[in-house]
């Protein structure tokens, strides 16, 4: 992996993302890499010298790591709270790890801190969010298995880096009152924990197999790429503003009937989210670069 540093960003800052200390310990696979998609995970290990981030891209990881570094410090000397701790599992011939970051020793809580958006808390407290209630029970699990201990509870702790106090009192309704922010995640069954480890087992393992033998990669879903709906913008000749935005093709086509017959309708293609911004890979993805002719 390559580095730019388009927009001049001090050395001291430089050497803080360079020096980053995560290790997966010795393990074939951690819980991070379980919950990638396979095609970014491979192509990610297969062109891992060709790939080229901008230093200015990558400092928001050192906010988060700069967290959770102050809150390991400020616990490590109380016995009421685990921090930090890597676990292995031996799980259908692979070896998998996960590290909590904090765990409540008496109460068998266990906590993850995202240093993350108002947008995202916001949306996760409307609909939740898979990757974190996957993540969480993924290590509930490792728990259970490496101690004899059930968790009981699961949290996010989320630090909404951008949040407003201005917005707070404005915005009402669903806008954080804080900008530190306890989400409740769903606990599943040891019988579902299990059962999802060997699902994603299975399926980074057959993806491995095939495309060392083929080169070809399962392609990334919707939810993975973070893609956005399609919408159908009923337009009007001569101007430039949408008549309506409509998320269904047949409500579009409904409001067209007695609306006038110089309507028409416009299909706005939902965007990749993760794929135009957020994945290292995508200049090396084939299922990308599809999107892009025939979008």
């Amino acid at each position: 992996m390559k580095y730019t540093n388009n927009h001049n960003v001090p050395k001291e800052i430089i050497r803080a993302i360079e020096n980053d200390q995560y290790n997966r310990g010795n393990s074939d696979i951690s819980v991070t890499g379980l919950l990638q998609p396979p095609r970014i995970r491979l192509l990610t290990k297969e062109y891992d010298d060709d790939i080229v981030l901008d230093y200015a891209d990558e400092t928001w990881k050192i906010l988060g790591q700069s967290v959770h570094a102050i809150l390991e410090r400020a616990n490590e000397n109380y016995e009421d709270t685990i921090t930090e701790q890597r676990l292995f599992a031996d799980i259908d011939g692979w070896r998998v790890s996960g590290q909590t970051d904090s765990l409540s020793v008496h109460d068998k809580i266990l906590k993850d801190y995202k240093v993350t958006s108002v947008w995202t808390v916001i949306n996760a407290l409307k609909q939740g969010k898979s990757d974190w209630e996957k993540q969480l029970n993924c290590y509930a699990y490792l728990y259970k298995l490496n101690t004899g201990e059930t968790i009981n509870q699961l949290n996010i702790i989320a630090i909404a880096r951008d949040w407003n106090r201005r917005d707070s009192r404005a915005r009402g309704g669903d806008y954080p009152q804080s900008n530190i922010i306890t989400l409740d995640i769903p606990l599943w069954s040891e019988e579902e924990q299990l059962e999802f480890f060997k699902e994603k087992i299975s399926f980074h393992r057959s993806s491995e197999f095939k495309h060392s033998v083929d080169g070809e990669l399962p392609l990334c879903t919707d939810e993975e790429r973070w893609k956005r709906e399609d919408t159908f913008r009923v337009v009007k000749k001569g101007r430039k503003r949408a008549v309506r935005v409509l998320p269904t093709m047949i409500e579009a086509e409904e409001y067209l009937v007695g609306n006038g017959s110089d309507l028409s309708i416009e299909i706005s293609k939902g965007e990749s989210i993760r794929c135009d911004g957020y994945c290292p890979v995508a200049q090396f993805c084939n299922q990308y670069k599809e999107e892009l002719t025939n979008g």
